[in-house]
């Protein structure tokens, strides 16, 4: 016992001369940087807050200033007659009076310097006081706390049970537990992270689920488009191809050709939206135009007046009777194959390359969409070019057009010009369109939309002809 005693207190006594000596250390850097920024020593003396704190300001040799705790004040002189004397700046132990004290000198500048001095038996003491009163604090916690924890563990019995049987159901994929709340202790707590980690867990689910199904109206939206799109395209006099690289998510674009007996068409259209939806609006909007075209054969048809009867169609169909707001757009193209085209509709981008001097325009369409309402007759008008052997139309939708990279800047429909501008002339038709989409795609990146390319190209006389699309 008397071992346990000696070891406690000098375990007190390190632990207070250690306490001591950081507060001197503190308060004698407070002092020093007062010195440096020109501040009266003894006003900063006097403010400074430490319990305990005894100092003396030496200038000259005479005492300057002093603050001493009661205990030094009946042993002032002997505190006065080291301070002038102490020249050290380490801490160091004195016995003044039978108690310990630790003491720093601080230097003032020439012939001036400032002692700190500290208790170090009251500190122990007030430990000695403290650490007794915790220790019996804590035999009379421990007591009560077993005796507490043992009426307290029957109660929290059953709601341990109820959180034991609750992770096995989550464990087994089922979240819809019974979880024991009420109360503000630890139970409650975890009760509370484990329906967070439910909350997470549902929601992985329902991401999961929901990716999953995406990708189904994904898939089955490629499968719609690609039974849709015309398997042998030809246009007689001309260099036809055509390209989709769709959406990963599923896109609108699609295009459609017919070549009649005196007149040909290319349609090149968009459907707003993505999965199976527009999927389903295209085989409505192919049909409709398939049965439009057949029934317009004559070297005059006029393609808004296609574009307008498809409408008239659309309109009753999606608006009315599905209540579909999906946005429909169509350029329509006729030739007789000869050189002149005759278009109505709209596309986000129209090009024409001029082969003679290698050159491209931008052609002006209509911006109407289909659907929209029946009364298209204003916004639906015939424009027509005329073609040499070698020029070629080049039809966009927005996929490109609006084409951003991971900067988010927009690809210029510049670039792609200087492209044509460079490749035409070497290049097919379907050359031409594969380079054209490696130019979109190594700026975009990975598309988020559909990248669609349409070439129509008057045969060159002296040239091959490659038909086809892929």
């Amino acid at each position: 016992m008397a071992t346990t005693s000696w070891v406690f207190t000098q375990s007190l006594r390190r632990a207070g001369q250690q306490e001591v000596d950081a507060e001197l250390r503190s308060d004698a850097r407070i002092v020093q940087h007062a010195l440096r920024s020109g501040q009266l020593v003894e006003e900063v003396l006097k403010d400074l807050a430490r319990p305990g704190l005894s100092w003396l300001v030496i200038r000259e040799g005479q005492l300057s200033d002093k603050k001493l705790s009661k205990e030094l004040e009946r042993d002032q002189a002997t505190v006065e007659t080291r301070c002038q004397a102490s020249r050290s700046t380490e801490i160091s132990e004195q016995q003044i009076s039978g108690s310990r004290y630790r003491s720093i000198t601080v230097s003032l500048g020439p012939s001036s310097h400032g002692c700190l001095v500290r208790s170090l038996d009251g500190v122990i003491e007030r430990a000695k006081t403290v650490q007794t009163t915790l220790f019996a604090v804590g035999r009379g916690a421990v007591l009560l706390a077993l005796l507490i924890s043992g009426l307290w563990g029957l109660l929290l019995m059953g709601r341990v049970r109820r959180l034991l049987a609750a992770m096995q159901q989550v464990a087994g994929g089922h979240f819809d537990v019974d979880l024991p709340h009420g109360g503000n202790d630890e139970l409650t707590a975890v009760a509370h992270g484990l329906e967070q980690m439910i909350r997470k867990l549902r929601g992985t689910q329902d991401e999961l689920q929901s990716t999953a199904a995406h990708e189904r109206e994904a898939a089955l939206a490629a499968r719609l488009r690609s039974q849709l799109l015309p398997l042998h395209p030809s246009m007689s006099g001309f260099e036809f191809s055509a390209r989709i690289i769709p959406a990963p998510g599923g896109g609108g674009d699609f295009y459609e050709t017919y070549q009649g007996e005196q007149v040909g068409f290319v349609a090149v259209g968009n459907i707003s939206g993505s999965g199976v939806q527009p999927g389903l609006t295209m085989v409505i909007v192919d049909s409709l135009l398939q049965a439009s075209l057949r029934l317009n054969q004559k070297k005059d048809a006029s393609p808004a007046a296609v574009l307008r009867q498809v409408a008239a169609s659309l309109y009753e169909c999606l608006r009315k009777r599905m209540q579909d707001e999906q946005m429909v757009s169509v350029l329509l193209l006729r030739h007789d194959g000869g050189g002149k085209v005759t278009f109505s509709g709209h596309l986000p981008l129209l090009l024409l390359y001029r082969d003679g001097n290698r050159t491209v325009e931008t052609i002006q369409v209509d911006r109407a969409g289909l659907a929209v309402s029946t009364q298209l007759d204003e916004a639906l008008s015939d424009r027509s070019v005329q073609l040499a052997p070698g020029d070629a139309l080049i039809l966009l939708t927005d996929g490109i057009t609006d084409a951003r990279n991971i900067q988010n800047q927009r690809l210029s429909a510049d670039v792609l010009i200087d492209e044509i501008r460079k490749t035409a002339r070497t290049s097919t038709a379907a050359e031409l369109r594969d380079h054209l989409l490696d130019v979109v795609h190594a700026f975009v990146g990975n598309p988020t939309r559909d990248l669609t390319v349409v070439i129509l190209r008057r045969d060159p006389a002296t040239s091959k002809s490659q038909q086809g699309s892929k």
